[in-house]
């Protein structure tokens, strides 16, 4: 028995102490340090904080406590090797207080830090770190308060996490202002400060804003009078009263400036302002607290006709998409054979085709500013994330390829109709052909689009949206409909001839490898059975229209119709009410030594807050720019081994079927679709963004810059 509870005397001291101490009553708060570390290992980084639980209605001060108080600190006495970093600072609030205006908080206050352990450690050794924590805690009257504060965590072969500590710490850090990603300039005039602020995502959260407030770093204003907004789309200005303290002339100033909202959530801005001059029509309109103060009002003349002419380009641009290309080149075989009727049917066609890309794209708008009316993000492409869609398409263009072969003709019974309606059949294909071209272009956010079709689909209103559409469907049709209004260039096409059935049988090719790629997004979409099931359906397909055919009799006709219908509805119909499988299959995988997970919020946060940098592809899987950048910059060798040796974890944002809450994270970015490349460094709350269009060198210059 005395053997027993020797040994069981010597587990408990072996057991591995308690990572947090318990919380110290400092007279009106309870203060404790918090890690996100159960257990450490050698060398390792990661936060901590920490953590005041205060008294009803008292408070303690931000980093600058305005008209007066002291904010917390830590006075550490033994840091046992390890290096901290500083103070996170949330947000602050107004504490006003019979003529001074003070900063701080009430209730829970969490300032995370960051620890790094010493490389000496050993797995065995604990890690022992003890400080006081200091602070002025008041109500009406203030009181010094103080509290032996400590933390000890074992130091293992893995780092553990404490959740509940962690979760705290995030929590704080999504309270933490972000790095202003515009301009700020401050003019000096006499005794005020003009603060201009020019960044969209400030502008942005002005809309039904109740209270805009300047928080300094330091006493150069006057803490206490009020803050007056002016704004414009663009951004606004705040006037402030110098202090006695702000040195004379101009000045910079830094500080945080918070934006709340009438339901209490609350968006903060950390800035620098350098000094300059106002920029002209920033300071247009005069803020009234929970008025729209943006939310009626659209750009300028200039800005908009920028953004018409951006999707002008873009609709050009998309005629050299692999995907629009096999449709295109029916389009122009369509046209040399109308170059043979004459001049007038080569128009009527270019015409044809013109109103099938406007009308399709037109459409796709209408739709866009619907789904945003319903509350609803959607982006270009938002038809192929729908699986039945995708199938539809893909059975659709392989019906195409069987018609290109001869294996069917569209209207051979119809042959007695005469040559009129052989036209008016031509032109009704013309249009189909638009409408085809647009439908698989679409989705194809070219190199010119991506910002300006951003900024107009999530901000503006309904009529610039449709009036930007109208524009990308312009441009997408303006090549054939320029070849077909001018007879000189039609005159270049080369003579219809016995070449042209030959040419009509080749491209039938790639049509089928078009519905090929169809059928590998509905792969990523539906899972392998479904796709089995597709497969079996275009088998039946073929069978119907062979047998509608070669029928010599009614039944056979009948029959072969029946398959053909079940062939093509069946698979699309099965396809609408399948389960669709989740994106995060890869999660916590490995690929060349490089972290892969499935991109969320929770884990954007996850690696913030244990400050790992980390990549995020924003991608999908009919998105053809996506797929050549992971082809020729992202999976390469060199890439890859970067991302490895800089410990980069990679996230992928897959927005092959809808997702809301990836729609509204492209959406926060000025983005409409997809592809979007972020990368946030060690530490940082606010990302990089990278090109579109991706170079596997461009992407490591750009990130080893930023690191």
């Amino acid at each position: 028995m005395r053997a027993f509870l020797i040994c069981l005397f010597a587990m408990l001291l072996a057991w591995p102490q308690q990572s947090q101490a318990e919380p110290v009553d400092s007279g009106h708060a309870l203060a404790e340090i918090i890690s996100e570390r159960e257990s450490i290992v050698p060398g390792d980084r990661f936060l901590a904080g920490l953590k005041l639980e205060i008294d009803d209605k008292w408070h303690v001060y931000w980093r600058n406590a305005g008209d007066a108080g002291i904010a917390p600190s830590i006075r550490w006495e033994d840091k046992a090797g390890a290096e901290m970093g500083e103070f996170v600072w949330p947000a602050p609030h107004t504490i006003p207080l019979e003529g001074l205006m003070n900063y701080g908080y009430g209730d829970v206050l969490v300032l995370p830090f960051e620890i790094i352990v010493p490389d000496t450690l050993e797995p065995g050794d604990t890690l022992t770190l003890t400080g006081k924590g200091e602070w002025q805690i008041c109500l009406d009257i203030c009181i010094w308060e103080d509290a032996d504060l400590s933390l000890t965590l074992p130091v293992g072969d893995m780092p553990v996490t404490h959740q509940d500590s962690a979760n705290d710490i995030a929590a704080a850090l999504a309270l933490a202002p972000q790095e202003l990603t515009g301009d700020a300039f401050v003019e000096r005039q006499d005794d005020l400060f003009r603060l201009a602020i020019v960044d969209d995502m400030f502008a942005a959260t002005l809309d039904d804003a109740v209270n805009v407030r300047f928080f300094p770093f330091e006493h150069d204003i006057n803490h206490f009078p009020e803050q007056p907004l002016t704004y414009s789309q663009a951004g606004g200005v705040l006037t402030l009263e110098a202090s006695s303290m702000a040195p004379e002339g101009a000045v910079a100033l830094g500080g945080v400036v918070v934006v709340e909202q009438a339901d209490g959530e609350r968006s903060a801005f950390e800035l620098t302002a350098q000094p300059g001059v106002i920029p002209a029509g920033l300071d247009s309109d005069t803020f009234t607290p929970g008025a729209s103060n943006t939310g009626g009002a659209s750009a300028g003349i200039l800005q908009i006709l920028t953004w018409l002419g951006f999707g002008l380009i873009g609709g050009l641009v998309l005629n050299l998409m692999p995907c629009v290309l096999p449709v295109l080149s029916i389009k122009a075989n369509g046209l040399i054979q109308a170059a043979g009727e004459g001049d007038e049917s080569v128009k009527n066609h270019g015409l044809a085709y013109f109103a099938g890309v406007v009308s399709c794209f037109l459409a796709i708008g209408i739709v866009m500013v619907a789904l945003r009316a319903a509350g609803e993000q959607a982006g270009l492409g938002f038809q192929l994330q729908y699986p039945p869609i995708v199938l539809g398409l893909a059975f659709l263009m392989f019906l195409v390829g069987l018609n290109l072969l001869g294996v069917f003709e569209i209207g051979t019974s119809l042959t007695n109709a005469g040559a009129g309606l052989a036209h008016k059949q031509g032109t009704s294909g013309a249009f189909f052909t638009g409408l085809l071209a647009a439908v698989v272009g679409a989705p194809c956010v070219g190199p010119f689009l991506a910002a300006s079709l951003g900024a107009v689909v999530t901000s503006q209103p309904a009529w610039i949206v449709i009036l930007f559409m109208l524009c990308m469907g312009i441009g997408m049709a303006a090549p054939f409909l320029l070849l077909s209004l001018a007879p000189g260039l039609a005159r270049l096409l080369p003579r219809p001839g016995r070449w042209m059935e030959t040419v009509k049988h080749i491209l039938a090719f790639p049509m089928f490898l078009t519905a090929v790629g169809l059928l590998w997004v509905f792969a990523g979409q539906a899972g392998t059975d479904l796709t089995m099931l597709a497969l079996a359906g275009a088998v039946l397909i073929a069978f119907g229209i062979w047998a509608m055919k070669h029928a010599s009799g009614r039944m056979l006709g009948a029959v072969g119709g029946l398959v053909l219908a079940i062939g093509l509805v069946a698979p699309i119909t099965w396809s609408a009410f399948a389960v669709t499988p989740t994106a995060s299959e890869q999660a916590g995988t490995s690929h060349d030594g490089v972290e892969r997970a499935a991109w969320s919020p929770q884990k954007v946060a996850e690696l913030q807050a244990a400050g790992q940098p980390f990549f995020v592809d924003f991608t999908a899987r009919w998105c053809v720019t996506c797929q050549f950048n992971k082809k020729t910059a992202l999976e390469t060798s060199a890439v890859q081994a970067f991302f490895a040796e800089n410990n980069i974890v990679f996230l992928t944002a897959d927005w092959t079927n809808r997702d809301e809450v990836i729609a509204a994270e492209l959406a926060a970015h000025d983005r409409a679709g997809v592809p979007l490349y972020l990368f946030y460094a060690a530490g940082s709350k606010d990302p990089v963004t990278l090109p579109q269009l991706l170079r596997a060198q461009s992407v490591i210059k750009t990130l080893r810059a930023e690191m």
